[in-house]
């Protein structure tokens, strides 16, 4: 009995060898092959074609594999004609066909919403996409169809809706989805855990997803790279670093592109050229160099540490270029002075982006070159710019700068939006055009609006005060910075401070001011300070602070000048004698005087 099933069995798999395969399992495997055209060809010979599922289904992903489009759009026209549209894999292949290759994504959502099936791989397809398009919040709210219809979400729904939160920036939100992360046991899921890792990074709280990433027990590379880049935003550049030597030398793991973009950019933002240039050299031992992403990254990084020559070989050798290597490259002239070459280089790119107008203003704004500033500002309407923050505050700035204080105020009031560096840049065009009373009304609004001053903030009101001759006003935003603001005096407020006081000759109250500081060895301050004395009617004071100066830069000709000048004023001929001879010991010569007219 057992022989006999043994030989019926054996027979049986001897048959199955010896058949030949139908057409349509052919067709299957040249399909799974990636061998779309001989699939067609082989099914051109068909003459009555089987309606099995799975046969179309394979189909149509492999027109999707092959970017094959048209195909894909006949094979939907034929289930459509044999009713296997209704089939769940079918449609799920359909979806995917019109996700990937779809000439709008409005195509794949009328397909959606005609699928008479809709299980959740199809509901996650579409909130993912939804994400990737930039439309966060009509995945949220296709989530909240999908659960309003008893559908569980799977690992794929939890990352995108995750995804969606970050990109919002709703917090709490995020925060609820972690909990059903946690209930529904995927505490454990990488990917999950990685968008939970770049969502609270993205929201600034650090502290939570370096505590979710402590917790994983075997971090991928993807969690990594999530927790580097969360640590990068928050600008906590040191504790990212560190994290990407632990997953570079001791776990072994290999960084890919998005890894060495977040190191660069903590990198450039903490001025590590050294550390810059060895992460550059892994970089090209990993075989990355020609990436535009890390190439940008690079050009980013070099800027940044104020090696632009470096910066710009990065730029000529890229094959490819986007916004971010431009721009980035602009930044690095700027911030090193060359605003011409800003200029060139913004006439260069051909189609620009918002943040490329922002960065030529400000080389606009720093050559006072009002007419390139006006082409720019025209050049930004006439692309439909509009309520951008970064690029209307640099507008403020550049007219300010070049003397049309009121035009750039009519920008200001115009705006929807307004940061602190739209407030500084409006408070600093008043002081420097000589309108401290509106300077400090703008200053007073500001606070009035809830916006927190920042160390610039009190630069720009205590300019201008020093330079209208408000004194109480100015010792009144000193202490408020200090006592109210918990802000540290930096040395430019108290040079701000000891202009404002020798102009109106309280060099005294300077002069302690100064001695209680504790840049109270700057040369600058006492150089500010030196240059009221000439107008002081007090000898003594004018001698001691002279002498300050001459001690602690022996070369500045203006110290020996304005004491041998108070010598003379009070009848000390031969100790003016004296400092005239010194100057010419030490062979300090009096710059001659100029002038412009």
């Amino acid at each position: 009995m057992f022989l006999k099933l043994f030989i019926k069995r054996h027979y049986s798999s001897i048959t199955s060898l010896t058949n030949p395969p139908s057409k349509e399992s052919e067709i299957i495997q040249l399909c799974r092959s990636g061998l779309l055209s001989q699939s067609l060809n082989l099914l051109n010979t068909i003459n009555k074609i089987s309606s099995k599922p799975i046969l179309y289904a394979t189909l149509i992903q492999a027109c999707t594999k092959a970017h094959s489009f048209n195909h894909g759009l006949q094979f939907h026209a034929y289930v459509i004609k044999t009713g296997l549209e209704n089939d769940r894999f079918v449609g799920n292949s359909l979806l995917a066909l019109y996700f990937k290759l779809g000439p709008t994504f409005s195509e794949t959502r009328r397909f959606f919403d005609g699928l008479l099936y809709k299980d959740v791989v199809a509901w996650s397809s579409m909130i993912t996409g939804y994400v990737k398009i930039g439309k966060p919040n009509v995945s949220l709210k296709l989530f909240g169809e999908m659960i309003g219809l008893g559908f569980e979400p799977n690992g794929f729904t939890l990352s995108a809706v995750i995804k969606a939160c970050s990109e919002i920036g709703i917090l709490k939100l995020g925060r609820g989805f972690h909990g059903v992360v946690i209930t529904r046991g995927f505490y454990e899921n990488n990917v999950i855990v990685s968008a939970l890792i770049d969502m609270y990074g993205k929201s600034y709280e650090s502290g939570d997803a370096v505590k979710l990433f402590d917790e994983l027990p075997e971090p991928d590379a993807v969690c990594w790279t999530s927790v580097i880049s969360g640590l990068t935003r928050c600008e906590m550049h040191e504790e990212a670093l560190r994290l990407f030597y632990l997953m570079h030398r001791k776990n072994g793991l290999s960084p890919d592109l998005f890894t060495f973009g977040s190191v660069l950019t903590a990198l450039g933002n903490s001025g590590r050229s050294r550390q810059g240039r060895e992460v550059h050299a892994k970089i090209v031992t990993s075989g990355l160099c020609g990436n535009v992403v890390v190439d940008s990254s690079l050009v980013d990084m070099y800027a940044k540490c104020e090696l632009v020559d470096e910066s710009r070989r990065v730029f000529d050798r890229m094959a490819k270029r986007n916004f971010v290597s431009w721009c980035a490259l602009m930044g690095g002239y700027c911030q090193k002075g060359d605003f011409d070459v800003v200029i060139v280089l913004f006439r260069m790119m051909g189609e620009v982006d918002l943040y490329s107008f922002g960065t030529v203003l400000r080389a606009c704004a720093g050559l006072a070159a009002l007419k390139s500033g006006k082409e720019v500002h025209c050049q930004y309407l006439r692309r439909g710019g509009g309520n951008d923050v970064i690029v209307e505050s640099a507008l403020v700035d550049l007219y300010a700068k070049c003397g049309f204080d009121n035009y750039a105020y009519v920008i200001f009031r115009q705006m929807k939006v307004r940061n602190s560096v739209t407030w500084n840049s409006m408070i600093s065009g008043f002081a420097q055009n000589g309108k401290g009373t509106k300077a400090i009304a703008v200053f007073e609004e500001m606070i009035s609006e809830g916006v927190k001053p920042d160390y610039i903030s009190f630069i720009a009101v205590l300019f201008a005060c020093s330079h209208s001759g408000m004194v109480d006003e100015g010792r009144k935003y000193f202490l408020s910075m200090i006592n109210e603001y918990g802000i540290k005096p930096h040395i430019e407020h108290y040079s701000c401070m000891v202009d404002l006081l020798g102009r109106v000759g309280e060099v005294e109250e300077a002069e302690s001011l100064i001695q209680g500081a504790e840049f109270r060895n700057d040369a600058s301050l006492w150089a500010t300070l030196l240059g009221a004395c000439t107008s002081s009617t007090n000898p003594t004071v004018a001698e001691r602070i002279a002498k300050k100066m001459m001690e602690l830069k022996p070369d500045y000709h203006l110290s020996y000048v304005l004491l041998a000048n108070v010598y003379r004023a009070v009848g000390r001929w031969a100790d003016a004698l004296e400092i005239r001879r010194q100057m010419q010991e030490k062979r300090v010569n009096k710059i001659t005087g100029k002038s412009w007219i």
